[in-house]
């Protein structure tokens, strides 16, 4: 995303990714962390090149593993480290063990079951009829 110099940057010029960034910031943020600094530095790291999924995952990797929430740094802090660049790494990699897993979980949990019913005057009705209606067709 391309400012116009001199430009500030406004809520209006926010990406969704900056959007996603934000709302799992400042889910554990200190109160006097600011939306507008967080704004024009994300903006300024994903001008001189980074990817703004990047930084998206490297936030969601950091703020899962974060040991004290009492230590955490401002957003602008946080992204002016750098950090994002090897925590997205992590974030993708955990992610699709998540998928791997809950796809194995999803596939050993499935039984394929056959009803059956008792053998009572009305079930032997019953798959009479069915047999009637097959030979019909």
């Amino acid at each position: 995303m391309r400012i116009a110099q001199g430009r500030k940057i406004t809520k209006k010029d926010e990406t969704p990714e900056f959007i996603a960034f934000w709302e799992l910031w400042r889910q554990q943020a200190r109160h006097t962390d600011g939306r507008g600094l967080a704004r024009d530095t994300f903006f300024k790291h994903v001008e001189q090149g980074a990817d703004p999924q990047d930084i998206v995952d490297g936030a969601r990797w950091f703020l899962r593993n974060l040991k004290d929430p009492a230590f955490i740094p401002m957003s602008a802090t946080w992204l002016n480290r750098g950090a994002y660049e090897d925590m997205a790494e992590h974030e993708r990699t955990y992610q699709a063990r998540l998928e791997a897993s809950q796809q194995k979980n999803d596939q050993a949990n499935v039984v394929q079951m056959r009803a059956v019913l008792p053998e009572t005057h009305f079930s032997k009705k019953w798959e009479a009829m069915q047999a009637q209606k097959k030979e019909a067709m």
